[in-house]
């Protein structure tokens, strides 16, 4: 990478750092660490990000359409390889939670707005796409790292933090940001603002996940707390 592109990857980390800070220490995550948090948030969770996840591979398709073919077979590439179904399939059946109980289930007001949100980033700009995928690789990447030093008490729980523990993972991330900065080092202002704003409220609603999960988020909690 060149010294444009790598700071502008740092420019967006350190623009994140406060979304993400609160993300790493937010209740969901704290309790998951410590095994206080109940099954049935962490069911509600698997339930939603699973039907976030694909969502997620389906923007890397749509995106990866839009990109010259080498950048976009990378995108196809993650999409494909990240290991992530390999490592969330135990969780599911440990929870006893089948792919018919997950598709009958309503999609939570936080998770249909971030899954908005990124399709939108399509008719943005490509790069902007891309920047919107990034902050669900990167934030994990780094919750993972921030507890990998303490064991959940609870086996799931645990299997949850080592999932993004992989070197697996942690390659599909820095291939990931290699991407995004390749883009803003071939991007004028304009464009590299798009991806900045785009990557800011994807880590936005990041923390909204958390929140969306440890309350158990339904649409009829929107008539007092709209999004």
């Amino acid at each position: 990478m060149n010294a444009n592109s790598t700071k502008f990857s740092q420019t967006l980390h350190q623009a994140a750092t406060p979304l993400w800070q609160k993300s790493i220490h937010h209740p969901f995550i704290t309790e998951l660490a410590s095994g206080k948090l109940p099954l049935t948030t962490f069911r509600y969770y698997l339930t939603q990000d699973t039907k976030y996840l694909v969502a997620f591979e389906q923007l890397h398709e749509r995106t990866a359409a839009l990109l010259p073919q080498s950048q976009g077979d990378l995108l196809l590439k993650l999409a494909a390889g990240s290991g992530e179904d390999d490592q969330r399939n135990p969780m599911l059946e440990q929870m006893n939670l089948s792919l018919e109980e997950i598709q009958k289930a309503p999609i939570a007001p936080n998770n249909y707005a971030y899954i908005t949100h990124m399709e939108h980033q399509l008719s943005v700009n490509p790069a902007a796409a891309v920047a919107g995928l990034l902050p669900c690789y990167w934030l994990y990447d780094e919750i993972a790292d921030y507890w990998k030093d303490q064991t959940s008490p609870v086996p799931v729980y645990q299997a949850f933090f080592e999932s993004y523990q992989t070197v697996g993972f942690d390659t599909s991330t820095r291939q990931l940001i290699d991407l995004v900065n390749d883009l803003a080092a071939a991007s004028n202002e304009t464009v590299r603002h798009q991806m900045m704003t785009a990557f800011l409220r994807s880590s936005s609603y990041e923390l909204g996940f958390w929140q969306m999960a440890y309350t158990h988020q339904t649409w009829s909690d929107m008539i007092n707390n709209p999004l």
